[in-house]
């Protein structure tokens, strides 16, 4: 059913409020709260031939290919794009190319045609997006954009068939937004030789819940009172996105129901913040410098799920963060305060990070409290990423044997055997006492036996002995961190 929410979304609430534009009666929606995002939808009539079928074809086996094709358009002054789509994940399918427009820039590629399946804008995957996420993908692209495209025979009978559209469906042409009815005629309908047409039959209408505003949670904001005023709203709220731009009033039944629906936002928002951003904020960094010459350069860093980022400008919108070409996994990275005998010019408070793959990065604050408060956040949002990755395997080699080395949040250390995967010995990381390097390839752990009678050694050579040695501690450290967090936060505090 179009609307529905994908199953890997947590659904937390579902109700119907009334939705305000200041001008108008509320409208009845539906609102759909989940783990990551407020979602409002509308009841409308679509016919569920054209919608449904596809989808169903898509979602079975009537794809003409796997294979993935990627597309550079050049954005014409006249025109746009050149193209118009249809379909998002509000409808259950993908967004579909569903016009070409003669001797305009997707035509001129000859490399598209009616009925592909939009996959991804710019490296962005938007194969599970809605309608109006990819709109903001194209508007929002460069002159240059490149589009990774799929093609789906099964979209093109209902692409071709004008008495099959709903009159409530829309197209975008060129960017911009129409009615699907609309069609003067002056497109081409490109699709690729030999393909067979997919008759769809059983077509009727029918109402279903359409996606009409879909508001993320991350960095969001909610609001009883009338905006810039000490009013309270008359059962009612706003919510709004971290935009800033895209936002809702939703008019309630009573105060209880306003009650309700603002405890069960404002704890999903806290929680969607948690695992979007655990800290961000403006470093310097020292660039190419020698004791005679300095070159240090601003970085606006932030701390996001598994990720270091280091960036040059704040990112302002998700593109920013994909196209962020300094990512760095921070359960393989190395964080140390350089103390007074260790800085290495004149600045003050710095920190350094050593990373597995041998790069390293010296980095400056502006105070003492500035330094424990990004050492701190830096150990948190390491302990987080562990959560969230679970497990980290690594390709080893144990007594002239091929073998998996496993590191486990909840298990700890497991060593599979690299061709029938057995398991060849597993420890609890409690049970590590010891470890010792070569710094090149081997590594020797020591532990605790189950009887606690004596130490076990089992040595181990590993090509990526950096990233091992790093994910090991931050493993060790999150693990610690879970069952003794006041210890953990004690050793950050004494660092400083």
């Amino acid at each position: 059913m179009a609307g529905e929410t994908p199953q890997s979304v947590e659904v937390v609430k579902v109700g119907f409020l009334g939705l305000s534009d200041g001008k108008r009666e509320p409208e009845i929606v539906r609102v759909q709260l989940t783990s990551d995002s407020l979602v409002l939808q509308r009841e409308e009539t679509v016919y569920g031939n054209s919608l449904a079928a596809i989808s169903t074809q898509v979602n079975n086996f009537d794809i003409d290919s796997n294979r993935e094709r990627s597309v550079i358009l050049r954005r014409q002054k006249s025109g746009g794009l050149g193209l118009s789509i249809k379909g998002g994940a509000e409808h259950n399918i993908p967004v579909l190319i569903s016009r070409i427009f003669k001797d305009q820039a997707a035509d001129q590629t000859g490399q598209l045609f009616v009925g592909d399946a939009i996959i991804k804008v710019n490296g962005v995957n938007v194969e599970h997006s809605t309608h109006d996420d990819v709109v903001q993908h194209l508007k929002n692209s460069p002159d240059d954009v490149k589009l990774t495209v799929r093609y789906y025979r099964a979209a093109t009978p209902y692409l071709r068939a004008p008495a099959k559209r709903s009159r409530y469906s829309s197209e975008t042409c060129n960017g911009n937004v129409a009615v699907a009815d609309n069609d003067s005629g002056q497109s081409e309908w490109k699709t690729p030789p030999r393909s067979p047409t997919v008759p769809l039959t059983g077509g009727r209408y029918e109402k279903r819940w359409t996606n009409i505003l879909t508001i993320p949670l991350a960095m969001a904001a909610l609001t009883k009172y009338q905006t810039g005023t000490d009013k309270l709203r008359p059962n009612s709220f706003e919510v709004w996105g971290g935009d800033g731009v895209t936002s809702a009033v939703l008019h309630c039944n009573d105060i209880t129901e306003v009650s309700e629906w603002c405890r069960v936002i404002t704890t999903a928002i806290a929680a969607a913040n948690a695992t979007f951003i655990t800290h961000m904020g403006w470093l310097t960094e020292r660039i190419g410098a020698s004791r005679n010459w300095q070159n240090w350069k601003p970085r606006f860093v932030a701390l996001r799920g598994e990720d270091m980022f280091l960036m040059d400008t704040p990112p302002i919108s998700t593109r920013d963060w994909v196209r962020c070409d300094r990512i760095y996994k921070l359960h393989e990275l190395m964080c140390k305060m350089n103390r007074d005998q260790e800085v290495l010019d004149d600045r003050l408070y710095c920190l350094s990070l050593q990373l597995a793959t041998g790069e390293s990065c010296y980095l400056s604050v502006e105070t003492k409290e500035e330094l424990t408060l990004w050492l701190g956040a830096i150990q948190t949002a390491t302990h987080h990423a562990v959560r969230i990755i679970g497990r980290k395997t690594f390709g080893v080699s144990w007594q002239r044997r091929l073998a998996a080395l496993t590191l486990d949040f909840t298990t700890g250390f497991t060593l599979y055997d690299g061709e029938n995967k057995t398991v060849l010995w597993t420890y609890k990381f409690s049970q590590l006492k010891g470890s010792s390097d070569d710094s090149k390839s081997k590594i020797k752990l020591l532990f605790q036996s189950p009887n606690l009678r004596h130490i076990e050694t089992q040595e181990l050579e590993c090509p990526n002995l950096q990233a091992l040695l790093f994910s090991m501690h931050a493993f060790l450290s999150a693990k610690l961190a879970a069952v003794d967090p006041v210890f953990v936060r004690s050793l950050a505090n004494m660092a400083v």
